[in-house]
């Protein structure tokens, strides 16, 4: 079988054989986006060309947008079909022709442009090889498309984030995540269709014939954010499937006013919107009454979902070796995306999806205050994601991201039912602005991904304050300022003295009280910053505290100690035990002995110190160090 030629031909009409007419537009350009329109939403879907009866040789048309609002024709002849590349799923290899697509090559944000044989819809284009100006893409079938998301299949559970550590005792979880938890919780396997050994691969140029087809990268727009925080975006995820750019311009108002959603128009799919924007763009390959569907390959497949749909604007395509792409920006909504899918995304008009609500108010070292308001995608996924990011851009932005500098931030999550988690800390020196989103993104990701129940974020509220110095502090001496026995019921002051960071000394006292119905004898006062008592209490319950239940989790995390806090703990030798993840102070051996015993006896974990009071101290300083008082109670 002869090669297909790289440049397809016309017969003496225009036209090859079952090829759709050029659209010429002899209309202003308003007056026949207009006219498109309003036929548009009255016109009935196109037949659709069954898989069965695409044969390679056969010719017809695709349809996008390479710039403003003007859907394009483009050329299309069929190499042939490659059969069950995935589960129940094919994809016919075609060639292009038209446009800017000889030099341009298949171009990222054409993912959906539909294709047309004889008038029917046959699929949409969605696969293309990356570092090539070959024009031969990969076409996903429309029934596949249309199949696949109109399944009824819940969505597989999330990847986990990573915590720092999971520590024992009531103060459980650590916070800040860090980076590599993020990234790791974004990482999937990324789809390839091998085209060696296929029928259709000797048809292809020798330099393709032993490639894999990949899903045409989405145009990322990263309006309103922060150069520094863009760059490490951008190299997150420029390797799951995205072209991320930063956007210019006031993202959703065109020059021009947009025309309704019609197939071959671009589309938005929106993650944050608001006083920052981030969205992906894509091309519309089919409307049947108030469903739409897009893509022809998957957003990021996470199955159900409640995502902003977009009208977008072309500015241009920007021809690049890798892929080339189109610049482009969203524009007003017009509905939900509902599926994602391994063919397709599917969505509804006129619906409107549940966002988070998230405000950031800024008291900067400069004696400004400033405030900053948008709404993320309420997604386990991607929400942690998205409130790190954005909150990252808005502190980068504000403050210096390295150097000297201190940054103080106090947030609050708000659940349905009204309750509510909060985090607050400290974080200064090197790069406290990404500890500080880090902290905040903890307990969203931990909340939303937990194993016990869906849990609704209501809204986020960050209140954050800063000063371009650093203020860190440790703990230089503890002591009494009397000695001798102490009664029980009474309370001693306990004096410590903490070196800042220039050497300068601050003085504190703790009111130690002993409690009333504490016993006689010996005991340690324990003084200690977050991460020494944390220590503590891991080396005595020697394995990862795993709460048991939501409450249990939200306790944890309000429980999160601080940086800039000092710790105070009265400490005795005691029989006890954690149960469950509760503790369980002064146990009788008869009782210790039953529940080693019983069936929760893998979980009881044996105690040999009791807490008879704890207290703690906040600062402006975030705080290292510990010391150990002895202390003898008498009644």
């Amino acid at each position: 079988m002869s090669r297909v030629p790289r440049r397809l031909r016309a017969g003496r009409s225009g036209r090859g054989r079952g090829e759709e007419p050029m659209i010429r537009c002899r209309l202003p350009l308003a007056l026949f986006a207009a006219v498109l329109a309003s036929t548009a939403a009255a016109a009935p879907p196109p037949p659709i060309l069954p898989l069965d009866q695409v044969k390679p040789g056969m010719l017809g048309v695709g349809r996008t947008v390479f710039e403003g609002t003007r859907i394009e024709e483009f050329k299309v002849q069929v190499i042939g079909v490659l059969e069950n590349i995935g589960p129940k799923q094919s994809l016919i290899l075609a060639r292009l022709d038209g446009g800017p697509l000889e030099k341009a090559g298949v171009i990222a944000g054409m993912s959906g442009s539909p294709v047309f044989i004889d008038g029917k819809l046959v699929g949409a284009v969605s696969y293309g090889f990356p570092f090539s100006k070959e024009t031969i893409a990969g076409i996903t079938p429309i029934g596949e498309m249309i199949e696949d998301t109109s399944t009824d299949a819940p969505r597989a559970a999330s990847a986990r984030f990573r915590t720092a550590s999971l520590t024992p005792g009531p103060h459980a979880l650590a916070a800040p995540l860090d980076r590599d938890s993020l990234l790791a919780a974004l990482q999937r396997p990324q789809t390839a269709v091998p085209l060696a050994g296929s029928p259709a691969a000797a048809q292809l140029p020798p330099e393709l014939a032993s490639q894999s087809l990949r899903p045409l990268s989405l145009p990322m727009v990263f309006s309103g954010f922060d150069p520094s925080t863009f760059e490490w975006a951008r190299g997150v995820f420029a390797g799951l499937g995205f072209t991320p750019v930063m956007g210019a311009g006031s993202v959703g108002k065109p020059p021009v006013p947009l025309p309704d959603l019609q197939p071959g128009g671009a589309v938005g799919v929106s993650l944050v919107e608001g006083d920052m924007d981030l969205s992906v763009t894509g091309t519309i390959t089919h409307i049947d009454g108030e469903r739409v569907y897009a893509f022809g390959h998957p957003f990021y497949n996470l199955g159900p979902t409640q995502f902003p749909m977009r009208k977008a604007y072309v500015y241009s395509v920007f021809p690049s070796l890798y892929q080339s792409w189109k610049i482009s920006s969203p524009a007003e909504p017009v509905g939900t995306i509902e599926q994602d899918r391994g063919t397709a995304i599917a969505g509804r008009l006129g619906k409107t999806p549940r966002m988070i609500p998230v405000s950031v108010r800024i008291s900067t070292s400069r004696g400004q205050d400033r405030r900053y308001s948008f709404r993320m995608v309420d997604d386990e996924l991607f929400s942690p994601v998205l409130a790190y990011v954005s909150l990252a851009s808005v502190l980068q932005a504000n403050e210096r991201a390295f150097g000297t500098s201190t940054i103080q931030v106090d947030a609050k999550v708000t659940l349905s039912g009204g309750r509510e988690v909060r985090v607050e800390d400290l974080f200064t020196q090197e790069q406290p602005a990404i500890q500080a989103a880090a902290l905040v993104a903890a307990p969203v990701a931990y909340l939303m991904t937990n194993d016990f129940e869906r849990v609704t974020v209501d809204k986020l509220d960050i209140d954050v304050s800063s000063l371009e110095t650093i203020q860190t502090a440790s703990l230089q001496r503890a002591w009494f300022e009397r000695t001798g026995p102490v009664r029980a019921g009474s309370t001693v002051p306990l004096k410590v003295l903490l070196r800042t960071y220039r050497g300068d000394t601050v003085s504190e006292t703790i009111p130690v009280t002993v409690p009333a119905t504490a016993p006689a004898g010996s005991y340690t006062l324990l003084v200690a910053d977050g991460n020494a008592l944390t220590n503590l209490e891991q080396r005595e319950m020697r394995q990862p505290f795993v709460p048991k239940d939501l409450d249990q989790l939200i306790r944890a995390i309000n429980g999160l100690r601080h940086n800039n806090h000092l710790y105070a703990r009265l400490l005795r030798s005691d029989e006890g035990a954690i149960v469950r993840g509760e503790y369980l102070q002064s146990l009788p051996p008869s009782v210790l002995a039953v529940l080693g015993a019983s069936d929760e006896g893998t979980g009881v974990i044996p105690l040999r110190t009791a807490s008879v009071w704890d207290f703690d101290l906040a600062t402006e300083y975030a705080v290292t160090g510990s010391r150990a008082l002895s202390l003898t109670v008498e009644r």
